[in-house]
């Protein structure tokens, strides 16, 4: 495949596994010694069924000479050929087939200039065999020595970057614990200190009591001061 073909291939891929459409390049529409069509997406609907073929030509003498894609037409309900700009000139396309154009340049990479019509015709199952045997080993979970370490790697580098990540934000909560344990200690103490120069004698620190519990005196001092502290709020009510 040149470069060229191969550009093209990759953005008809990501086009169509945006759409989350089944794409294979390179697929044969039958057994053995095949004609092979350049790229194949199938779409995830049954109203209509839909195979879309493309045909990919990167030089004006390859359209011009080429006599195979009235076969290919045969076999998709949709039918683009894919060309860089100034390839096809006006009037030259086949009835019945699209035209898009690859443009590096752009954003999307891929243009409709002419589109093609839906064919109703019956699916070849050949062309559907074909992506099964051959080009489903990604939805399958086959992978390449070089695609699992490509994964792999990506995988590490995502993993350092979620430490780094969580590592921030564990300093930051411990930060935040200690500046807001400060804040309400401050304010605690704030508070003790005013409850102690309004109530004088009978206000009580329950931080002071010891871990043992109380004695009885202790107990009745604070059955006292329960009893004076009535005596106050009944006072303040009237």
């Amino acid at each position: 495949m040149y470069l060229g073909e191969k550009r093209i291939t990759e953005a008809l891929q990501v086009k169509h596994e945006n759409l989350e459409d089944i794409f294979a390049s390179q697929v044969k529409i039958g057994p053995m010694g095949s004609k092979i069509m350049d790229a194949v997406a199938i779409k995830k609907t049954w109203s209509p069924k839909t195979v879309i073929g493309y045909e990919i030509k990167t030089s004006r003498q390859d359209f011009l000479n080429d006599q195979k894609y009235p076969v290919y037409m045969d076999n998709c309900n949709i039918f683009y050929f894919v060309t860089p700009k100034n390839i096809i000139k006006k009037g030259e396309l086949p009835i019945g087939a699209g035209h898009m154009i690859y443009n590096p340049d752009t954003k999307s990479r891929l243009r409709t200039v002419i589109k093609a019509p839906y064919r109703k015709i019956a699916v070849n199952p050949d062309v559907l065999l074909h992506i099964m045997f051959w080009k489903m080993n990604k939805y399958f979970g086959y992978r390449t020595r070089a695609e699992i370490l490509e994964d792999y790697k990506a995988k590490k580098e995502f993993k350092i970057l979620g430490d780094e990540v969580a590592k921030k934000i564990i300093n930051l909560e411990i930060k935040l614990k200690d500046l807001d344990g400060y804040y309400y200690k401050e304010k605690y103490d704030e508070l003790h200190k005013k409850w102690r120069e309004r109530f004088g004698s009978y206000y009580i620190d329950f931080d002071e009591i010891p871990n043992n519990g109380l004695n009885q005196y202790d107990i009745k001092y604070l059955e006292n001061v329960i009893k004076n502290i009535s005596k106050m709020v009944e006072k303040l009510k009237e």
